[in-house]
């Protein structure tokens, strides 16, 4: 399958490398390289995440990027099994109130309007 990175999802990326060179360079490009590489394993195995829990819709999906114990980040795609597509939507920490940020951000229409 094919992978698209959305643009809310390349902010959240950007985020979470700036938030973390500020403590280490060397750790914000390497938790950048890892969380890349997460997301293109889901080309192979698109159903490998788990359902959002928010989200009723079942192609709406999650994989978790775990950094260590205490840190992990929400990699949010939707599957699109007709043209074989997977928009990678969100990246998000998984401290993060997901609930406050679908009230925020009005994008899913997107994905319902595919």
């Amino acid at each position: 399958m094919k992978i698209i990175i959305g643009d809310l999802a390349k902010k959240g990326l950007d985020d979470i490398f700036y938030y973390n060179m500020q403590y280490s360079l060397k750790n914000a490009i390497n938790t950048d390289l890892a969380i890349t590489e997460h997301i293109k394993t889901l080309a192979d195995a698109p159903y490998i995440g788990r359902y959002i829990p928010e989200i009723s819709d079942k192609h709406f999906r999650e994989i978790i990027y775990r950094k260590n114990r205490k840190s992990g980040y929400r990699i949010m795609y939707y599957i699109r099994d007709s043209i074989d597509i997977i928009h990678v939507f969100n990246i998000i920490n998984c401290k993060q109130d997901f609930n406050s940020i679908l009230t925020i951000h009005n994008y899913f229409k997107n994905y319902f309007e595919l």
